[in-house]
C-alpha cells in the first residue's frame, strides 16, 4: 500500500504583506509558506518559531532534507 502526504496545508499563521492565511507547501525539493491571495512564497525557515499545529502535522510527513 503506497502513502501519499499531503502537498500543502492551511495554517493559521499570516502573510506579511496581506495578512491572509499561509499554506505550507512542499514540492519534490522544498517546504515553503505561500499566500494564495497574494501568490507570494516565504523561506520556511522565516516562521519555524512560530509553527502552529497544522504546520507540526504537516511537517510529520516531510523528509528532513527538505525543510
Amino acid at each position: 500500500m503506497a502513502f501519499f502526504a499531503a502537498r500543502s496545508a492551511k495554517t493559521t499563521l499570516k502573510c506579511p504583506q496581506c495578512q491572509e492565511k499561509l499554506d505550507i507547501a512542499r514540492t519534490c525539493h522544498e517546504v515553503f509558506m505561500r499566500c494564495n491571495q497574494c501568490k507570494r512564497k516565504y523561506p520556511l525557515e522565516q516562521y519555524i518559531g512560530q509553527a502552529d499545529e497544522a504546520m507540526e502535522s504537516f511537517l510529520e510527513n516531510v523528509y528532513c532534507d527538505r525543510i
